[in-house]
């Protein structure tokens, strides 16, 4: 019985061994063919990877073309900018010269055309001849200066304004003295904005004075004289254009060389007027005085006497301005 027992469990190990011998070949067959897929897996994978890289390595040689190709383009780009720049600097500068020649050429045709219309002489007299000038009027002072210039038989000019009491106006006239053009409204940054801009003011001016007192005046006085700066803070050079126009236009300008001082300040000392009139007389033959006809200057009323007795002691004679008469101009600074 015994042995019957072991031959069964014998039978059994061997039949499990086998079994297991069996299972085992199995799954080394099962595992072989796995690995062989995985081994396919991997070299197909790796195959996939050369191909990715190849790709990217094109790829990349690609990108580092275009981005040398760019760079290229950039700085080509770059030499045509700063090419263009200098055209147009070349051209600005071309188109400025051209400017300023022509604007040259204009001013110097004015003035080629202006020398040949004008009547005013261009030679200081040589004779004793006083041209006493009065700005900015007229004023309360006017009648008063009147009388004075009456007692002494002396002739003067008087530069106008707009804004004054040009009721005075006919006044000036019966007593033979000349009504001058000053300004409409002697507002610098209007009248001198433009060469336009100072012609529409003058034409308003004139007409308001042929209106009341029934005279065409063509002598006039910019104002600040034709020297002045300040016109260059408005219009560059229109100085320089209007000395020319106003003559080809058929007016005679006229500045001054004896200045009164009277405009220096408010209530100028008579005498300081009086001093600095005949101290300057006293180094010329001929003279144009500055003086100004305002309500505020009656100190300038009070020294006319003193300054018509001086004068008259150096030998001078008193004339009112008209179109011939020597300009006595400054030189234009704007």
């Amino acid at each position: 019985m015994k042995k019957f027992i072991k031959t069964n469990v014998f039978i059994i190990v061997v039949a499990i061994l086998s079994a297991a011998l069996v299972g085992m070949s199995a799954w080394t067959v099962v595992l072989n063919i796995q690995n062989h897929k995985l081994k396919n897996r991997v070299v197909s994978t790796m195959a996939d990877m050369d191909k990715t890289n190849d790709r990217y390595d094109k790829m990349k040689a690609e990108n580092d073309a275009t981005n040398s190709e760019n760079a290229a383009l950039e700085k080509e780009n770059l030499d045509l900018k700063f090419k263009l720049e200098a055209a147009q600097k070349e051209i600005k500068d071309a188109k400025s010269l051209l400017n300023k020649v022509s604007a040259k050429k204009m001013i110097e045709a004015e003035k080629a055309l202006a020398a040949q219309n004008s009547p005013q002489a261009t030679v200081i007299p040589e004779s004793k001849v006083c041209y006493l000038t009065f700005d900015d009027g007229p004023s309360d002072c006017t009648l008063e200066i009147l009388k004075i210039l009456d007692t002494y038989n002396a002739k003067a000019t008087f530069f106008v304004v707009g804004t004054a009491k040009l009721q005075y106006l006919p006044q000036i006239v019966e007593k033979g003295h000349t009504i001058g053009l000053h300004s409409n409204t002697h507002n610098y940054s209007k009248i001198y904005k433009s060469t336009d801009a100072f012609f529409n003011d003058l034409t308003a001016l004139s007409q308001k004075v042929y209106d009341v007192a029934g005279v065409h005046s063509k002598v006039i006085r910019f104002p600040g004289g034709s020297s002045n700066k300040v016109s260059k803070s408005y219009c560059k050079g229109v100085m320089t254009r209007l000395t020319s126009q106003v003559k080809i236009k058929g007016y005679a300008y006229f500045d001054w060389n004896v200045d009164s001082g009277d405009a220096s300040g408010k209530n100028v000392p008579a005498k300081t007027i009086v001093n600095n009139v005949l101290n300057s007389a006293a180094k010329k033959n001929s003279i144009c005085v500055l003086m100004h006809d305002t309500s505020s200057k009656k100190t300038t009323v009070e020294a006319l006497p003193e300054i018509l007795k001086g004068l008259k002691a150096m030998g001078y004679r008193f004339e009112a301005l008209n179109e011939k008469c020597y300009g006595f101009q400054h030189t234009v600074r704007n």
